[in-house]
This record gives C-alpha cells, structure tokens and sequence, in this order.
C-alpha cells in the first residue's frame, strides 16, 4: 500500500470490480490486448493469447507457441496477414489467414483473403472472399508456391489445347 492506496495488477482489478472472475474472456496476465478505441500500425509478434477489438494495420504472428490463440473480436480489424496456432475470427480481417490448428469463422465475420487451416469451423453467414485450403500438416508457404504452379500449369495445358484445336 502507498498512501492508503492499494496497487493492484489490472487482472486484480478486473476479476474483483467486474465480476468476470471465473469467465472465459476475463483478462489474464498472459493476454495481450489492443483496445476498441485503439489503432496498432505495425506487426505483432506474441505468445499465448492476443485478444483485438480496435484495428491492426500490420501482420500478427505469433512465435513457436503451440497454444497461441488469437482473437478478432466483432469491432476489430486486421489490416494484414494472421498467424498463428489457434485463430478465432468475429470481425474483419483484410489479409490471408494462416493456423496451424484450428480456425473458427463466426457468422458475423469477414475475411478478404486466403485462409489456411488444419480443422475449420466456419459459421453461417460468414464471408471468406478467398479460398479454404487445407494445410493437412504443410507449411503454408509452400502451399501457396504450389497453387501458383498448379495455376500456372493449368493455364499452360489450356493454351496447348486451344492451339490445337
């Protein structure tokens, strides 16, 4: 105590103020938070949990944590790519998705890119404007080199064949 005040960890203060103690988005000393009235230009590179209700110009990555988990919550951006383990999405993201685990679309979010899963639990009313592809243990880079060869092969196949014709 200083002065008669007592100082306190904001997660003291959260779990014994807000009533959330015991609720699973109550704030821990693990979570890395960027406000809803808050705008992060720059990329992120975290570990254990990254919880986003205002907006993120810039990738997000966490590094070789197997829990990660990140969430876009329904008010939050993401201008760039995401990474991470565990991704759970309920606002926008304008930027590929990549997990290495799971990936949860909520009915209320919007993805302007590619989004790259192991296990996929997508919502009805969701929007993906990109492609599903499934990572089945890969690297997602690697998958991306090999679609755009795979398209670069079919587009060549076709140009033969309407030669030929």
């Amino acid at each position: 105590m200083i002065c008669g005040v007592k100082i306190m960890k904001i997660t003291e203060y959260w779990s014994t103020n807000s009533g959330l103690a015991g609720k699973s988005d109550a704030v821990t000393a693990k979570d890395t938070i960027v406000g809803a009235n808050s705008q992060f230009t720059g990329n992120i590179m975290f570990t254990q949990t990254l919880k986003i209700s205002g907006t993120v110009k810039g990738n997000i990555e966490s590094n070789d944590d197997s829990d990660a988990q990140v969430t876009v919550e329904s008010n939050g951006v993401v201008e760039g790519d995401v990474t991470a383990p565990i991704v759970i999405l309920k606002g926008e993201v304008n930027g590929n998705v990549h997990s290495s685990a799971k990936i949860i679309i909520d009915a209320s979010s919007l993805v302007t890119g590619n989004v790259y899963y192991d296990i996929l639990e997508m919502h009805g009313g969701a929007t993906v404007n990109g492609s599903l592809i499934r990572n089945m243990g890969k690297t997602a880079g690697l998958i991306e080199k090999k679609t755009e060869n795979d398209a670069k092969s079919a587009s060549f196949l076709q140009s033969i064949d309407k030669q030929e014709k």
